[in-house]
């Protein structure tokens, strides 16, 4: 069962932990004139999802469907939604939406450029183009301008099981999940631009899909992540499989 937490004023937080991964996968719902789902979780959760959109509006009734990059708990269950919403639209970049969208979704696809605001209501969605930021080149993150609300997707991704919302620390559980995930987040110079738009914003709450939303000091929190990813040893971040390269014949 997803449980259904308000993170901020209309944001509302979908939560469903799976033991067999050890990880929570989170959309976010922005309730308002014209709601809007960011992630859409997995096909096979979309029941679960679908009952969890419920408690808070009539799922018949969202009009936007956006994600960050496309993975099957971003937008896997797109088309699902679709279906029961029939004024819903997708919405991404133009270039998420020429290059995968158009391919796959069932009605196509509502383009925005980068600093585009869509007006929900009493909420205002800003879209961030940040090319592998998390990871994927498609990927963009979104700033809901009324509550100060960072849709952070894999940001700090934590294993485990976690409560809806914290103060405390965040980088540090991170990292120790980017241990067991090595490559999750690629790092260069466009890493640390993107990280400066992000810190510029100074969000009051990171909505972030795997683990629990954080309502602390998110621009040092961002900060600090940003100085974990870098300072973490290059094999970390740049190896793929284990051990070295094998030597190749003369």
């Amino acid at each position: 069962m997803a449980e259904v937490h308000e993170i901020a004023d209309g944001i509302f937080r979908i939560a469903t932990f799976i033991p067999e991964a050890n990880i929570t996968f989170n959309q976010f719902l922005i309730a308002d004139e014209t709601p809007l789902l960011f992630h859409t979780g997995q096909r096979l959760l979309f029941p679960l999802t679908v009952e969890a959109v419920r408690q808070v509006i009539d799922p018949t009734r969202l009009r936007y469907i956006s994600w960050s990059h496309l993975e099957a708990d971003e937008s896997g269950a797109l088309n699902e939604f679709l279906q029961i919403a029939p004024q819903a639209e997708a919405v991404h970049s133009e270039l998420g939406v020429t290059v995968n969208v158009n391919d796959y979704a069932i009605r196509p696809a509502k383009m925005m450029a980068d600093g585009d605001v869509l007006n929900l209501g009493r909420h205002k969605r800003r879209f961030l183009i940040t090319p592998q930021v998390p990871h994927c080149w498609d990927a963009i993150l979104a700033f809901e301008e009324t509550t100060g609300t960072l849709m952070a997707s894999d940001l700090f991704t934590q294993l485990g099981e976690k409560t809806s919302m914290t103060s405390g620390d965040m980088v540090e559980r991170t990292m120790a999940s980017h241990k067991q995930l090595p490559t999750y987040i690629p790092v260069s110079q466009h890493t640390a631009r993107v990280f400066d738009r992000l810190e510029a914003l100074r969000p009051n709450v990171l909505a972030c899909m795997h683990g629990p939303a954080f309502t602390g000091d998110a621009a040092q929190a961002l900060r600090d992540l940003r100085t974990a990813l870098f300072s973490q040893r290059d094999e970390e971040l740049t190896k793929i499989g284990g051990g070295p390269e094998p030597a190749r014949k003369s």
